[in-house]
């Protein structure tokens, strides 16, 4: 049977999976370009992974009779290497925004392999904490700079139908990072000295490897040739590499829609550079709501626990005496990561907000009886935590982890989405580096040594956010970002977006046919008088 044709210059949102099946080159490319998102999420995991190694720790710390393996990594060591990795990453973030301007998103990467070997180089080479620590922060620096190329390449050049789904496929790939982790950890467990745990740092240039071999015939994005270089010939080329010859009219289409938004994005930067600086601008009449809602789901992922988990999980596990804790690692992050794809379609049938709103009220109700269970403190509660850790892997990731950054991209208002997004990812580096900075001294044996009890520390992160999310998380499944800004002008309740919104396009449909009446009577009765004077005339 032919395959259905397509009008290319309209978006078919009721027919998205038709859609991403007929562009399965473009889903290829953002695999690959999603190395750098898979970077950051296998080293977010690393060090704490790395610290649950028995040889590590004799490497790393200190004598320490109550350990099993007789030392114990101090946590001011730990706190130091997780501190220094959120640096890393954010300067890599904040370094890539300005490379990416000058040579491209395809030669960004290339820039931020050579960080990434010398950090990796680095911490293979240390026998002291603190050159390991100069590693970790080296390597973070080219991880941030290959991330950030993955959210920038997609969300210039993806069709809007599926705009969503990649948006939501950005954190499936951090979470497949750190499922490889955990794989490696669980096969390298039983080899005797330095290689249990160097192996996890010496296959990092895997990820290199790949990036390399990929990155010749990487297509440049055909927003950047368009913006900077203004050649539509090369922009056509460029796409016929991301979708395949084939389907012309695809590639035609596309070169007039990225134009488009080419063109409406540097009318908005010069409207936003004549209302003053931009930074001010987003936190100014409506604007200011927009921007404070964008920066509630990363604040939320990272205080309800996001960092400590995928941060320190395994370690975790150890310090609460899990046997086989390696493996029960593992398991973990198969869920995370099957519960992170239940979200792709979730997010366009379900909608964002009451996703939003069962996971963080069940996260918040998950770390409750997790801080009971470690006051309890026997072996049915230690089975009712690691049940409780499981469950907020698998609504953490169905929800607040997988639709937060898709919700934080839509509410942001359009032409200040560019300083929004840096705000956003600002507030996530921040939240993750505090929380990160502070898990050590809070699990750790030689400081806070809570155990379980960590619960209650995120339960009471978790009371506010609730509030927070069930006030002012909207539902953007089905609004244009003209209907959003209809809606933040007109002041509407973010929890009855769904239920104005019709009320208020035939209100502006309505406005619209009385404006258009209006216009023609006034040119019916400006041809009346100039038929009326050419009659006087003519007397």
């Amino acid at each position: 049977m032919a395959a259905e044709t397509l009008d290319w210059a309209e978006a078919h949102h009721n027919k998205r999976w038709t859609v991403f099946l007929r562009l399965s080159r473009f889903t290829l490319w953002s695999l690959y370009i999603s190395i750098g998102s898979m970077m950051l999420g296998f080293d977010f995991s690393l060090a704490g992974t790395l610290t649950a190694f028995p040889a590590f720790q004799r490497l790393m710390g200190v004598p320490y009779a109550s350990e099993a393996s007789g030392y114990l990594i101090q946590a001011h060591v730990q706190a130091a290497w997780s501190a220094i990795s959120t640096v890393g990453d954010i300067l890599g973030i904040v370094i890539s925004s300005f490379v990416m301007e000058r040579i491209g998103r395809k030669h960004t990467i290339f820039f931020g392999i050579v960080f990434t070997s010398v950090g990796i180089g680095m911490q293979i080479a240390s026998h002291e904490w603190t050159l390991f620590l100069g590693g970790r922060l080296v390597n973070a620096i080219g991880f941030g700079v290959v991330y950030v190329v993955c959210p920038v390449w997609i969300g210039e050049n993806v069709r809007p139908e599926l705009r969503g789904l990649f948006l939501c496929f950005i954190n499936g790939s951090i979470i497949l990072g750190q499922f490889i982790l955990a794989l490696i950890a669980y096969g390298t467990q039983k080899i005797d000295g330095k290689w249990s745990y160097e192996s996890l740092i010496v296959l990092q240039f895997i990820y290199v490897l790949f990036l390399i071999i990929g990155y010749p015939f990487f297509p440049e994005s055909p927003y950047f040739i368009l913006s900077k270089k203004h050649d539509q010939a090369a922009a056509e080329k460029q796409l016929g590499r991301i979708y395949g010859h084939e389907d012309q009219a695809l590639l035609a289409a596309e070169v007039v829609r990225i134009q488009k938004l080419v063109d409406d994005d540097e009318a908005a930067k010069r409207l936003v550079l004549a209302q003053g600086p931009p930074i001010l601008q987003a936190f100014r009449g409506t604007n200011r709501k927009r921007t404070l809602i964008s920066l509630i789901p990363p604040a939320t992922q990272q205080f309800i626990g996001a960092a400590f988990v995928l941060g320190y999980i395994t370690y975790f596990l150890s310090l609460l005496h899990i046997e086989n804790y390696f493996t029960v690692s593992v398991v973990l992050y198969v869920v995370m990561f099957l519960s992170n794809c239940s979200a792709f379609p979730m997010i366009e049938v379900v909608g964002r907000r009451p996703i939003m709103l069962v996971g963080i009220f069940a996260l918040t109700l998950i770390e409750l009886i997790m801080g009971i269970m470690g006051v309890v403190n026997n072996a049915a509660a230690l089975w009712v935590t690691l049940v409780c850790i499981f469950l907020w892997a698998l609504f953490y990731q169905a929800s607040v982890g997988a639709v937060g950054l898709a919700v934080a991209s839509e509410v942001a208002t359009p032409r200040l989405r560019p300083i929004t997004i840096s705000l956003v990812g600002c507030m996530q580096g921040v939240s993750g580096w505090l929380i990160g900075f502070v898990s050590p001294y809070m699990i750790n044996p030689d400081a806070g040594n809570l155990g379980a009890k960590v619960g209650f520390v995120f339960a009471g992160f978790g009371v506010p956010l609730c509030i927070l999310i069930f006030f002012y998380i909207p539902e953007t499944k089905g609004l244009s970002f003209e209907d959003l800004d209809m809606l933040f002008e007109n002041k509407v309740n973010t929890r009855h977006f769904t239920r104005e919104i019709q009320r208020l396009r035939d209100q502006r449909d309505a406005q619209a046919g009385r404006d258009a009446a209006t216009a023609a009577g006034s040119l019916g009765e400006t041809k009346e008088a100039g038929l009326v004077a050419e009659m006087e005339e003519s007397v």
